[in-house]
This record gives structure tokens, sequence and C-alpha cells, in this order.
């Protein structure tokens, strides 16, 4: 039986494959309608992993120049998943065009989301310097949706770019629009988690000029991080952790710092460390 949403078993492959062979012929009878019409039914589904088998595999048809304006007919089409599937079927063909990528994610974020932070993910991994320059600009965006999305992935240059990270995040520490601050907190963590030693003198700083919405946010962070340092060290029997020995050092010395904001928050994330820890997901 299909799973409806999780990734596709031999089986699901197989009997996909059949209907897109189907699909492939006829084109080759230039019955494009009932091409268009088979695509659309296959694609009326919730499942992330069977858009992008489709989008991907459409790209394997003989005749580029069929394909594509086949393809282009279903661009800004009513159904998600058909839009889905034309963004992974450009994502496929401009694989080793990291330029024309962006320019497509800058054309379709809005209709696809989930898809297109999968692809971000990916092209911070394989183009940090390219996304750099190009999430400057989302971070920027008029678009809530946008502005979040520029941090969405951000986590896989923490070791290799913080200043980065912390200067991406200092530009939106403020927004209040709350799925903004979701991947900020996310990025928070990760730059933390990644190089704490180097970091942490940045978030002191940023509460030395505390607003609702900052304090909110890295409060939420600091208690994500406490629990997960914890937990780290729990698992080391010969070694304290890292993470663990800075952040509880950095939360004591603000529960004692001059600066009356640092000095509640230090106070409250102390005794959230003695507490038992809950998990991520809620916290």
């Amino acid at each position: 039986m299909f799973n409806n949403l999780g990734r596709l078993e031999s089986r699901d492959i197989k009997d996909n494959e059949i209907k897109i062979s189907k699909i492939f012929s006829s084109i080759d009878a230039g019955n494009t309608d009932l091409a268009k019409t088979n695509i659309i039914k296959l694609l009326d589904t919730p499942n992330y992993f069977l858009r992008e088998f489709v989008g991907k595999r459409l790209l394997e048809y003989p005749d580029s120049e069929v394909m594509d304006q086949l393809i282009l007919s279903f661009v800004g089409h009513k159904f998600y998943g058909v839009r889905a599937a034309v963004l992974f079927y450009y994502y496929e063909k401009y694989k080793n065009d990291p330029k024309s990528i962006i320019k497509i994610l800058n054309m379709s974020w809005s209709d696809t989301p989930w898809e297109t932070e999968q692809i971000l993910t990916e092209m911070w991994k394989k183009h940090h310097k390219l996304m750099k320059n190009e999430m400057l600009k989302w971070a920027d965006s008029d678009s809530d949706k946008q502005k979040a999305l520029a941090y969405h992935g951000i986590e896989a240059i923490t070791k290799v770019d913080h200043l980065f990270v912390i200067a991406l995040i200092e530009k939106n520490l403020d927004f209040p629009h709350p799925e903004v601050q979701k991947k900020i907190i996310n990025a928070l963590v990760g730059v933390i988690k990644a190089k704490p030693a180097d970091c942490y003198s940045f978030i002191r700083e940023w509460l030395t000029n505390p607003t609702e919405s900052r304090t909110s946010s890295i409060q939420i962070a600091m208690r994500k991080l406490i629990s997960i340092s914890i937990q780290n060290n729990s698992n080391k029997s010969n070694k304290v952790d890292e993470l663990y020995l800075l952040t509880m050092q950095v939360i004591n010395d603000w529960k004692s710092d001059p600066e009356k904001s640092i000095s509640e928050l230090g106070t409250k994330l102390v005794a959230f460390s003695k507490k038992p820890q809950m998990s991520d997901s809620e916290i």
C-alpha cells in the first residue's frame, strides 16, 4: 500500500515508474493533454517525496525542449503538488548552475515554501558564498515569510563562518513576527553550539539593549542550549562537555551582571538549569 507521507519504498518507485513511462508514451504519441492530465493526477498527493520523484524523473524525457514547454505550462498551477514538482524539475535541471537556482527560488518561494526550505538547506551546504549574498537580501525582504526563509538551513555554515550567522541574526533580532523569531532561535542555537566561546559575548551585548522580542528569543534559545548541554555532558563519562562548561559559566556570570536586564535573565536561566530538563520540542 502506498505511503501517503513517508519516503517511497521500492514498490512505490516501481509503480510510479510505470506511470511515468505511460506519460512519456502519451507525449511520444502527440497526446500532450493526456500526459498533462496524468501528471496532475499523479501529483494529487501530500507526499513530498513523490513530488520530488516526479519532478526529477520528468527531466529524463529524451526531448528536453518538449518537456520544458510542458513544465512551463504548469508554472503557477493551482495545485500545490504540481507547483512543487515544477520546482524540483528546475532544481534538478540547473543543479550545476546555482545562480539559476537562486533566480528560480526568487520567483517560487511563496508558492512552494516546504520544498524551498529543503533546497535552501542543500544550497547552504553546497554554495554558501552565493547564499550569503542572496540571503542578506532575503533578510531585508518586505515579506515576513521570505525574511524567515533567509535563516533556514544556515546552521550548515556555523562552523565555517559564525560571524556571518551572528550578523544575519542581528539584522532581524527585534523583528516581532513569530515565524522569523522561530528561525532566528534555531540559527542562534546552531551557531552557539558550533562556536560557544566565540558567540556568547555577542549575546550579552544584545541584552544590554533589551527589547521584548530579543529577550524572549534569547531566553528560549538559552533554555534549549542548557538542555542540550546538560544532555551532552551526561553522555560523557570522563570529560566535561565544552558547551556545558561554557553555558553554565555564562548563565552564572549573567546572574551577577550589573545590568539589571541581564541579571534577571541569568537568574531565570540558572533556576531553569536546576530543574528536570524537558525535551527540545517542549521548551
